[in-house]
């Protein structure tokens, strides 16, 4: 089991369970989105929703979405608030000075989040993509 440490969005800083694979959800496991076909190890790269993430499964949260780029060995994540109708975009940073890693995806997923932890409820759909160091 990975335990990834997402960076935070608007202050907040919280971990998702990870175990190997991609987790199932009930719904949305292939909603689309716009995102790199390379990522470069601290440069910026734009990331939006072509499909919005659906309605929180409590009435009334918020919905966060966490950016992950997952190689060989581990991963990383950023964290980015979406509109209230589902919609979001922004660009993430990531770090890994020394990946050479050849396996590499980078997906997405919405999180329903109570104010004080976030769960994951639907999956963007999982690339390959080519990193840099």
């Amino acid at each position: 089991m990975t335990l990834w440490k997402p960076a935070a969005a608007a202050a907040l800083t919280f971990s998702i369970a990870m175990a190997g694979a991609a987790p199932a959800f009930a719904s949305g496991s292939s909603l689309k989105w716009t995102h790199p076909d390379l990522v470069t190890s601290g440069v910026p790269v734009p990331v939006a929703s072509l499909d919005n993430c659906p309605p929180p499964p409590t009435a009334g949260d918020s919905i966060l979405v966490q950016v992950n780029l997952v190689f060989t060995g581990g991963g990383s994540g950023q964290v980015l608030p979406a509109n209230p109708d589902g919609s979001w975009s922004g660009s993430v940073t990531f770090n890994f000075p020394g990946v050479t890693s050849k396996h590499v995806t980078i997906n997405a997923e919405c999180t329903d989040f109570t104010g004080f932890s976030a769960t994951p409820y639907a999956q963007y759909k999982s690339t390959k993509v080519s990193i840099s160091d």
